[in-house]
């Protein structure tokens, strides 16, 4: 049995592979989220691991917080309330903020070996 490092060094290598597991991490990291804030943590860190370098990895985390931003922003708009959220200052500054500050935190993780 090999150990989940080196699991995710043959994942790193492998571009199909590693799209599936950044997919399945935004997918998991979002539905996490939606019930937690820690989910952006977990889902930054979750697609920073299979990343082939740490700046990679970072990046990767960043996209999530700015996707799970926009995924918000989304359903806010769907529900026909956007205007009222853009008014609401500090509660919009604090919503768009800590989902890719979350995200950038949880993507260090990819610099631990």
């Amino acid at each position: 049995m090999s150990s989940i490092g080196a699991w995710l060094d043959e994942a790193r290598t492998d571009d199909r592979r590693r799209w599936l597991l950044v997919a399945g991490g935004v997918v998991f990291g979002l539905a996490f989220a939606w019930v937690h804030w820690l989910g952006f943590v977990v889902g930054g860190a979750v697609v920073a691991l299979p990343q082939p370098s740490i700046r990679r990895g970072v990046l990767a985390g960043l996209g999530f917080g700015l996707l799970s931003v926009l995924t918000f922003g989304g359903w806010i708009a769907a529900a026909g309330v956007l205007d009222t959220y853009l008014a609401m200052g500090q509660v919009l500054v604090v919503s768009v903020v800590i989902p890719p500050a979350g995200a950038l935190l949880g993507s260090l993780v990819r610099g631990l070996r």
